[in-house]
């Protein structure tokens, strides 16, 4: 059938970037997003959201969500990074983004927290920022379990081993209270963020992970079977180059999707955006050997200041696939741009 793509937001006086994507009950898609005057985020960072009634073909103007700008006195920005939307099982939106300072930065991620914006009118309005207990960068989407289960996953340093290790806050009670943080994975050779969590049909968690040494290593997983309590991994995927924020679910068929950015590494930036389809089988194997997926290029960034590939997407009812990424490609500025699927491209 072959993809086809959209421009979900292109303004070329802003940096567009890291968008998530959610399909609420009565059929909206809804795209969070930042803006920023750079990857970095220098001057200004924005939440914003935009709405789509027809499955993504066209967008409404955007809806501020909330506002920050450096102040010139302190010479400081409160710096909103990654924001993610999920809908919860009583039909309530939840967006979260990890918010900190600039300087000090991400580097100082112990002092970034988490934030939490309310819907309960399909995102008509929102309540918040609510801070809580949840400490690190990068956050996943918050992810509901079969049982009801929330749990977070985030990026810490670790004081053991210098590199980035990823840990999980997790609630039984709605986030009344929080559990955390809980290793999902720290480990000397490698350095794993960037969390996504899926569950199985048979209750098991799997958590995909970024690797962000730079030289273009394979992507990681690590697997509970405790609703999160504890975790065994990481092992290694089929997935080289997973260098950025992979995003993965379960589709109507069974079969588990991850998208993500394509990270060759060794002095080469980040140019392409991947697709991996497997069964579930083979995303509960640990042996990478008996790991069986399919990687689907899904766009390309013809810039030579490329950026791209953190993402969300949802299955529609007819099946297909939509996604929405950050590209820089043929625009001054990096903007967010939708993608139509389907399994049968694999």
């Amino acid at each position: 059938m072959g993809i086809r793509k959209v421009t979900v937001s292109r303004n070329d006086d802003v940096y567009e970037c890291f968008p998530d994507l959610v399909r609420t009950s009565d059929g909206k898609l809804l795209c969070v997003y930042r803006e920023s005057d750079s990857h970095g985020a220098h001057s200004f960072s924005h939440i914003v959201l935009r709405e789509s009634g027809d499955e993504g073909g066209t967008w409404a103007p955007r809806k501020v969500l909330i506002e920050s700008y450096r102040d010139a006195l302190k010479d400081e920005l409160l710096k909103w990074n990654n924001p993610r939307i999920t809908q919860l099982s009583n039909g309530h939106l939840l967006i979260l983004c990890d918010g900190y300072y600039e300087p000090p930065g991400e580097r100082e991620c112990e002092k970034s927290h988490v934030y939490f914006w309310w819907s309960s009118d399909r995102g008509e309005s929102w309540s918040g920022p609510h801070d809580t207990p949840i400490h690190g960068i990068c956050p996943n989407k918050l992810f509901e379990t079969q049982s009801g289960t929330w749990l977070v996953g985030s990026c810490l340093r670790s004081v053991k081993y210098g590199t980035w290790k990823v840990t999980l806050y997790r609630s039984e009670d709605r986030g009344g209270t929080w559990e955390g943080p809980i290793t999902i994975c720290e480990d000397e050779a490698l350095n794993p963020d960037e969390p996504s969590i899926v569950q199985l049909p048979d209750r098991e968690l799997v958590c995909y992970m970024r690797e962000s040494s730079g030289k273009g290593l394979r992507g990681l997983k690590s697997f509970s079977c405790d609703e999160g309590e504890t975790w065994e991994g990481p092992y290694q995927t089929p997935m080289d180059g997973l260098g950025g924020r992979p995003s993965a679910g379960l589709l109507s068929s069974g079969r588990v999707l991850v998208f993500y950015r394509y990270h060759q590494g060794f002095g080469v930036g980040a140019k392409n955006f991947f697709a991996y389809l497997e069964m579930v089988e083979s995303a509960k194997e640990r042996d990478i050997e008996k790991q069986k997926g399919i990687t689907l290029p899904i766009d390309h960034d013809r810039s030579e200041h490329a950026d791209l590939g953190y993402n969300g997407w949802t299955q529609l009812p007819n099946g297909t696939i939509f996604a929405v990424t950050y590209i820089v490609d043929d625009a001054p500025r990096a903007q967010i741009r939708g993608y139509y699927l389907h399994e049968d491209d694999f």
